[in-house]
């Protein structure tokens, strides 16, 4: 995020999504902190296992309104990250840039995806200019052969070249963003090939590298994936013990392999207060506005170009997911997905500790009247009572 004092907004939000992650209400206090906007679902390369290449008549091609876009802006102001992607390249989009700059302005962290073709000169020097915080490059083999054959038309030369040559900008600029994010879709192709992904990353100077399921909307390609195979995992641990040893974080998301493919539902837990970070903090947008919480719930759950975000954001459609997480009723979709998690007293606990300690930051930040800090401080209290009434 760009160095300057947080604003009254951000902190403002930052404190009642503390009070959020206590996962004590179906309601929500913040907004959200976290956004995804699907600018581009138009591409110009074509990888074999992407679900453009399966849905060809069902992919609604094309670009999101840009003056649309522009109706969502004022909520980045209280964000924390931002993210313009889409199940196609961003950078296709012509007005791209203005995206970028007008989420840069509102001071929230930025990032895009590409496949990295589109890394050229100019967009590079576009990219630096404008202070982009995170760009995340698809690499799927450190193996050219491999890369070629999982990502028709995009050639790893070309792209490594493209990163190096954005990390030598940076250091004659002598700026350190944007950070360099390697993402990898892992399959039967190249899950042998995970610690060289690796060593390239380290070449890259890469910060992160994140490892994820190839999604196989064809049945036909199920004996593709390596999801939750002891073959993944030997692989995923060598990559780990290489990113600990290179100073690169490494991380995994369970990508729901088989979309046509319902898992079984798992016995009714004793414990059955669950949570998934995801409904109480994201907003992820398609190119017509329509926002999800997550990329596998079915429903679309309201319309931010269409409808401010205050009334989407506890409508009944929205906190139907989230009371059903709490209460135990899993959705089909949620079963297995490896971001849902117990909700333990200590989780709920931390978070009001958090919200306490940024009130207390909030005291000093000099925009902050008394009575926006008694208001916070009310919130807090009434968290707690929440808190004392459930695990009493």
């Amino acid at each position: 995020m760009n160095p300057q004092k947080i604003s009254k907004n951000r902190l403002t939000n930052r404190i009642k999504a503390a009070l959020d992650s206590t996962y004590l209400s179906e309601y929500v206090l913040a907004y959200p902190s976290v956004y995804y906007f699907g600018v581009s679902i138009i591409c110009d390369i074509h990888c074999p296992y992407c679900p453009r290449q399966f849905y060809t008549k069902d992919i609604d091609s094309g670009f999101m309104d840009y003056d649309a876009f522009l109706k969502t802006v004022p909520y980045l102001e209280y964000g924390e990250e931002a993210y313009f992607f889409g199940l196609g390249e961003p950078f296709l989009h012509p007005r791209f840039f203005d995206f970028i700059s007008q989420s840069l302005q509102t001071g929230i962290k930025t990032g895009t995806s590409t496949h990295g073709m589109s890394l050229k000169p100019e967009a590079r020097k576009k990219i630096l200019d404008l202070g982009l915080d995170e760009l995340i490059i698809s690499i799927d083999s450190a193996d050219p052969n491999t890369f070629d054959m999982l990502r028709k038309g995009a050639k790893l030369d070309v792209v490594t070249s493209n990163i190096l040559d954005i990390q030598k900008e940076k250091k004659r600029r002598n700026v350190s963003k944007p950070n360099i994010v390697i993402a990898t879709a892992v399959s039967r192709h190249n899950v042998r090939g995970l610690a060289d992904i690796m060593k390239l990353a380290k070449k890259l100077q890469a910060i992160r590298v994140v490892f994820t399921d190839l999604i196989l909307v064809n049945p036909e390609n199920a004996l593709v994936s390596v999801s939750r195979t002891d073959l993944f995992q030997k692989h995923y641990n060598k990559a780990k013990s290489l990113g600990k040893k290179y100073g690169i974080e490494v991380l995994y998301f369970y990508q729901y392999p088989f979309p046509w493919k319902k898992d079984p539902t798992p016995p009714r837990l004793s414990i059955k207060r669950r949570f998934c970070r995801d409904p109480w903090r994201m907003c992820i947008l398609n190119r017509h506005g329509e926002m999800k919480p997550c990329c596998y719930y079915p429903p679309n759950t309201g319309n931010l170009f269409q409808n401010p975000l205050e009334e989407i954001i506890n409508n009944e459609d929205n906190r139907f997911l989230r009371r059903s997480l709490l209460e135990g009723n899993i959705p089909d979709c949620c079963v297995n997905c490896g971001m849902l998690t117990e909700i333990s007293p200590q989780q709920s606990l931390d978070s009001l500790i958090k919200a306490k300690n940024l009130i207390e930051e909030a005291k000093n930040h000099g925009d902050f009247s008394q009575k926006d800090i008694d208001d916070l401080s009310q919130l807090v209290s009434e968290y707690k009572k929440k808190f004392d009434e459930m695990y009493e």
